[in-house]
């Protein structure tokens, strides 16, 4: 009898030091990491570069990105923290044989992000990527998350900041539109949008430091459907291109924060030619009407539905052309405002503008 009290008490111990063991901690900081950069394939721990490794460089901008200072509990879970405009990338790589709980905490500057998160399989391809729940940051500050790795794995993390993506893309918009070659009155109708314009996003800002992101996002979709008229507008002259393109940016860009602000969460996963999403309505209003479309689906189909409530989620499968990156266009209707997501799952090129200034 003693003996099998022994054995029970050791079997607790040994158990306890396993779930203790398989729980790790990694932090980044906005200080520039004083260590010389590593090819990817080696972060990795590979031997060569291979096509996945040289996809996941391109996609996370391995060579471009300024290396944070990034420190991991533990050498078998190797983390890494990129800085690009507007944008924080942190990459984790689990080479232990048991799947590991990981406790992440970053620093991030004031703003509000869309998250990014891509699975990655052991000889580094991606194997599913998704859009989470959005992040506002009311000042310069920790952000904390929790993730789990399987054994000989790993994540990537993407922070995008999406308030600037605004500011920016409103001021190329108003020089565009006083260089427009157009008539006096067309000028004074695009102006006149304009100036509306900026008077919701002033409100919008201020609904967001006050806390109020419903009032918030009332104010983006109230720019979108602007914006929208003033490319409607421009469309039809020929002296006015140059407002037409900066409305699509300004669009894209408005889409983005207004998905962060509603909590729009989509997973695209790939399995041979076969392509699943799932979308899930993490926010709290109701979807008036839900469209997935894949750019690069062997027939083009699209699935719409309607009314998706809170906490309620759709899934969709669709058979994808050989030879095609697969990327999903989402496009969820509201009250009063709409945004518009494109996810790319293995796809490197497809997310390069949004690092860029």
């Amino acid at each position: 009898m003693k003996h099998l009290a022994a054995s029970v008490i050791l079997c607790l111990l040994c158990a306890r030091g396993t779930f203790a063991q398989a729980e790790e901690r990694v932090f980044w900081s906005l200080q520039k990491a004083e260590d010389s950069s590593v090819a990817l394939y080696r972060f990795l721990g590979k031997s060569e570069p291979s096509a996945a490794t040289d996809t996941l460089a391109r996609w996370v901008l391995w060579e471009e990105g300024e290396r944070l200072r990034c420190e991991s509990s533990n050498g078998s879970l190797r983390a890494a923290a990129l800085h690009l405009p507007r944008t924080w990338t942190l990459l984790l790589w689990n080479e232990a044989e048991q799947k590991v709980k990981v406790v992440i905490e970053g620093e991030l500057p004031a703003g509000v992000y869309t998250v990014e998160r891509l699975t990655l399989t052991g000889n580094g391809e991606i194997m599913a990527a998704e859009r989470r729940n959005g992040l506002r940051q009311g000042g310069a500050g920790k952000t904390q998350r929790v993730e789990w790795l399987d054994a000989r794995s790993g994540l990537v993390l993407r922070f995008v900041e999406r308030l600037q993506a605004v500011n920016g893309t409103l001021n190329a918009l108003r020089r565009s539109v006083w260089q427009s070659e157009v008539s006096r009155g067309v000028l004074s109708r695009l102006a006149a949008l304009m100036r509306e314009v900026d008077s919701h996003w002033y409100q919008a800002q201020a609904n967001l430091r006050k806390g109020n992101v419903s009032m918030a996002a009332r104010g983006v979709h109230r720019m979108l459907f602007l914006v929208s008229g003033m490319r409607v507008a421009s469309s039809k002259y020929a002296g006015a291109e140059g407002v037409t393109g900066q409305t699509d940016a300004l669009i894209d860009a408005l889409s983005e924060l207004s998905s962060a602000l509603l909590n729009i969460v989509i997973s695209v996963r790939c399995e041979g030619q076969s392509l699943h999403v799932q979308v899930v309505n993490a926010g709290a209003q109701v979807w008036k009407a839900l469209r997935l479309t894949p750019e690069s689906s062997a027939d083009n189909d699209a699935v719409v539905l309607a009314n998706l409530k809170p906490m309620e989620r759709a899934e969709a499968s669709f058979r994808l052309s050989e030879g095609f990156a697969p990327v999903i266009v989402a496009s969820v209707l509201f009250n009063g405002g709409y945004a518009r997501l494109r996810v790319p799952c293995g796809s490197a090129g497809a997310d390069k503008k949004e690092a860029e200034p």
